[in-house]
């Protein structure tokens, strides 16, 4: 097939759909399909990702600057090479998807991701139910999202689930070389410590702030030299996310007297944040259940799992696809502290259990998410759309 990638979010910019946008560039140009990407420009000061696709870049920078990049230099390349699809990984890059689409009638397909199809504003919502609409086919992140987008009047026909993946390191991985000597100590005192991770971007859904006050007080209470660390910094260019709640979590520290047991991290070099993933226990992914913010997947689920680290998550969004129940973490009902609390201090007190669970979870993600069997699927669903629609 021929595919003409548009995509708003791309690396270098960092984030979630940017990794997913490449990795599904990427992933079915190694299949053997010919793919060229459609991008936003370049943030300044910032080098081009090195990959093995063509990247065409919008001479300047925002949303209306890249759309009128996407609709011009995507006209001009399907005159001339006459793609097959036109693929969108998320919804802010779909107008110019549906564009190009009507104009030269070449199918398009759109990535949704859960929270982008909750978003309150009216205005919002009727801007993207011609582009649901206008999709041949719609790639849910999870079964959860699925079930979102038919809430919206997608036909079940049109969508497919696919999972993100994760990226595998080669046998043997990078060693702990380039450990910054703050990480070093960190990891020193708490050696022999039960340590519990967080990583992510600092916004509501994820629940640290919860997890801080008002479950580790009861761990706490059952293994009081427990440890929290919290990898991750405000959200940055984010079109959703505008909270900060960075100082919200100092203060809940200060007021539950835990200043020597939950640490802030912030955003860590690779090196210090393979550190942090050696060091601890449990992967914790607390998020909660609210309406119009829910978490499509949890890829940092896996990223953990890869480490062998198991995860304690809680039931909601698109989390259930992302860890498998009983065998590589365990779910626990959102907004109930005490049942995650629970879930924790039982399993740190399995030491053979967590082995266990880590080692299916390291196996999962590598065998079902890594990024060649993901971007399959990705093309098997393109592939089946394209011949339903000769």
């Amino acid at each position: 097939m021929k595919i003409l990638v548009c995509s708003w979010n791309y690396p270098p910019v960092v984030g979630g759909i940017e990794v997913v946008a490449e990795q599904v560039a990427e992933g079915l140009h190694g299949l053997g399909h010919e793919v060229a990407v459609l991008a936003a420009a370049l943030p300044e000061g910032a080098a081009e990702a090195v990959g093995t696709v063509d990247v065409a870049r919008a001479a300047k920078k925002g949303i209306p600057r890249f759309l009128l990049h996407a609709v011009r230099e995507g006209g001009w390349r399907i005159r001339k090479e006459r793609p097959d699809w036109i693929v969108c990984p998320s919804l802010t890059s779909a107008p110019a998807g549906w564009w190009l689409s009507k104009r030269y009638g070449v199918p398009y397909a759109v990535l949704v991701h859960g929270s982008d199809l909750l978003l309150e504003s009216k205005a919002y919502q009727a801007g993207i139910r011609p582009l649901l609409k206008g999709a041949r086919v719609v790639f849910a992140n999870s079964r959860n999202t699925a079930r979102l987008a038919r809430e919206k009047g997608v036909a079940e026909a049109r969508i497919r689930v696919v999972c993100p993946g994760v990226v595998v390191p080669a046998a043997g991985g990078a060693g702990t070389g380039g450990v910054s000597e703050k990480m070093k100590a960190l990891a020193a005192e708490a050696e022999g410590k039960p340590v519990l991770l967080s990583v992510g971007r600092l916004v509501k859904r994820k629940g640290v702030l919860e997890f801080i006050r008002d479950v580790m007080p009861r761990v706490r209470a059952a293994l009081p030299d427990a440890q929290y660390w919290v990898v991750g910094g405000e959200p940055g260019a984010s079109l959703i996310h505008r909270e900060r709640i960075g100082g919200a979590l100092e203060v809940a520290i200060r007021e539950t007297g835990q200043e020597a047991a939950v640490k802030l991290l912030g955003r860590l070099p690779d090196a210090d944040l393979e550190a942090a993933y050696a060091a601890s226990k449990l992967f914790v992914f607390p998020c909660l259940d609210i309406p119009h913010d829910i978490e499509g997947f949890g890829i940092v689920v896996l990223e953990a799992a890869l480490k062998r680290v198991p995860s304690v998550a809680t039931r909601c969004g698109g989390i259930p696809d992302a860890v498998e129940e009983g065998v590589t973490g365990v779910l626990v009902p959102p907004g109930d502290p005490e049942a995650m609390a629970e879930a924790i201090v039982e399993l740190l007190k399995d030491p053979a259990r967590i082995a266990r669970m880590g080692e299916a979870g390291e196996r999962r993600a590598r065998e079902e998410f890594n990024w060649g069997a993901v971007s399959a699927r990705y093309a098997a669903g393109l592939e089946e759309a394209l011949a339903e629609g000769r």
